[in-house]
């Protein structure tokens, strides 16, 4: 599995959050919610994902993070994956997610 210890240190830009998942119940059904927290004191620099977040909404971005049902509650460095680029200037134009134990 990758991990971003060495590769962390060397990011002018990180960020880092904690995925929290949740469940209870009351008299109307049952529920469930998966919560992801900016960890502030460790990211550095632009933050991409609350940056999309304020653009697009959440409900745009969390569809896009890649991994998110088949990893477990802690702590995660967003990293930015499956790029793509606009074929006339090079620029990426469209990416997903994926989150990477710290």
């Amino acid at each position: 599995m990758l991990r971003l210890n060495e590769y962390s240190k060397e990011q002018e830009n990180l960020c880092v959050v904690r995925l929290t998942t949740t469940f209870w119940k009351n008299e109307r059904g049952i529920f469930s919610k998966k919560s992801l927290t900016f960890l502030k004191r460790r990211c550095v620099g632009y933050n991409v994902l609350e940056e999309d977040c304020s653009a697009v909404g959440a409900e745009e971005v969390m569809p896009k993070i890649v991994n998110l049902n088949e990893v477990v509650d802690g702590i995660y460095v967003v990293v930015t994956c499956n790029e793509s680029r606009d074929y006339e200037t090079g620029c990426i134009d469209d990416y997903d997610y994926r989150l990477v134990p710290e």
